[in-house]
């Protein structure tokens, strides 16, 4: 299957590339501001026009009824009385059917000569404004110039002109300035960022913004994530070298025995006897290294599935059968079919664990394996570590008092309680008289039919 061919950016986009988020922001703000100003001057200046020009038409309509009421048949003609003397710069005149002056009225518009078009309703001919009447078998005609007028809208619209350029341009600036207000948090967060990848120094924050805004909850979550990140970066640290020193001594003590083995020819039997006591020393780094793998991939995202307790606890409990008979205890299984979330692999690593420490370090005959609802608990009977110790045996490498001697790599709880993290479980240690427990608890989310079984 062929891989589909990028577009090619345009010259537009491969210019708007190149400029800042201020400018990008400004530019947008100064567009859709522009457009606005526009429509809304050009909305003014055609409202205005119209309004004036409505009144112009109100006064030709009131002076043509006032001309209709002075008008006189007579045997020559249609003429107008002598009391009608219009103000100002209004013409009135009575035409012919054909367009010639008959009489005339107030300022004389054109040579009286001249014709004229007779179609009733207003019009605006050259440089006035005219409304044309039929009274009769003549037609009135009244006018006026729009001289007025088209200065008035001339004046307006180089008033709105400037006024639009004035606003756009405080407008820009205006959102220059709101843009470089807004975005300086993110700049704070990428100096930041820039100043950990350069020196490495994860205990640097950004300063939080002020309130609840979208700014201030981008700094508080950057913060927190770096404050998990640095979390993580310094157990990893921690653990690394601790690994390194835990490693560093089988394999100091495997170099020293085989320097010793080396330093002179010996007899088969003797290079026998000392392969042999390498292999524990070899079987030892190998389950450290497994439960460093283990360790590290419990930082891997979980996995949930539906893992069935019982079933699984049954079938360590038997694996462990040989442990169990090598050491003289029994192990007693009280199951109750439960359903959780978790990792099928994981839960047995944990439940084995918590049954193989039960093996070593109690003193009881019997470890009881026990599954109840959303829960698999070990009890063996020992008064096991003491509580105050507990928080720091659930670190890597830490080993309860009195049991140096007792074979192991420390690493045991450190991975169920890095498992039960993963699985939102908890790790809840018991002490009583005479018995010590942990239980691996995990969150209800449902229930199954459940059928006692023991054994």
């Amino acid at each position: 299957m062929t891989q589909p061919i990028p577009r090619q950016p345009t010259p537009a986009q491969k210019v708007l590339g190149r400029l800042s988020l201020r400018l990008k922001l400004t530019l947008g703000y100064a567009v859709v501001f522009t457009l606005t100003v526009l429509l809304g001057g050009a909305g003014v200046y055609f409202a205005a026009e119209r309004a004036l020009t409505a009144s112009l038409d109100s006064t030709l309509r009131e002076t043509a009824s006032v001309a209709q009421a002075s008008i006189d048949q007579e045997d020559d003609g249609a003429k107008f009385q002598s009391e009608l003397k219009p103000s100002g710069d209004l013409s009135i005149e009575l035409l012919s059917s054909s367009g010639r002056i008959l009489a005339r009225a107030g300022e004389a518009e054109d040579d009286v000569r001249q014709t004229y078009s007779v179609i009733p309703g207003f019009a605006t001919q050259d440089t006035r404004r005219v409304l044309t009447l039929r009274v009769d078998e003549v037609y009135l005609r009244v006018s006026r110039p729009t001289d007025t007028l088209s200065g008035f809208l001339e004046t307006l619209a180089q008033l709105l002109l400037v006024g639009s350029v004035f606003m756009i341009a405080v407008s820009c600036g205006a959102g220059y300035w709101l843009a470089n207000r807004a975005l300086k948090p993110v700049d704070a967060v990428a100096r930041t960022a820039e100043s950990i990848a350069a020196r490495g120094d994860y205990a640097e924050r950004v300063p939080q913004s002020p309130g609840t805004d979208e700014m201030a909850r981008l700094t508080r979550t950057v913060n927190l994530m770096l404050d998990g990140l640095a979390g993580t970066i310094e157990r990893e640290k921690n653990f690394a070298r601790t690994a390194a020193h835990e490693l560093r001594t089988p394999l100091t003590v495997l170099r020293g025995r085989l320097d010793l083995t080396l330093e002179r020819p010996r007899e088969t039997a003797e290079y026998q006897r000392a392969l042999l006591g390498m292999v524990g020393r070899v079987e030892a780094l190998s389950a450290l290294t497994e439960g460093l793998l283990a360790l590290a991939r419990t930082e891997a995202p979980a996995e949930l599935q539906e893992v069935e307790l019982a079933g699984i606890t049954a079938g360590v409990a038997e694996g462990c059968e040989a442990q169990a008979h090598s050491s003289g205890k029994h192990i007693r299984l009280d199951l109750e079919p439960s359903w959780v979330w978790a990792e099928g692999e994981g839960v047995e690593r944990a439940i084995r664990n918590l049954l193989e420490n039960a093996l070593k370090y109690g003193s009881g005959e019997e470890i009881v394996l026990k599954v109840a609802a959303h829960k698999v608990q070990v009890i063996s009977g020992s008064p096991g570590p003491d509580p105050a110790q507990w928080p720091r045996l659930l670190q890597p490498f830490e080993r309860g008092a009195g049991v140096q001697g007792v074979s192991g790599s420390g690493l045991g709880l450190a991975l169920i309680s890095a498992l039960a993290r993963r699985w939102d479980a908890q790790l809840v240690p018991e002490w009583e008289e005479t018995t010590f427990s942990v239980a691996l608890v995990f969150p209800v989310t449902g229930s199954r039919p459940a059928f006692p079984l023991s054994r």
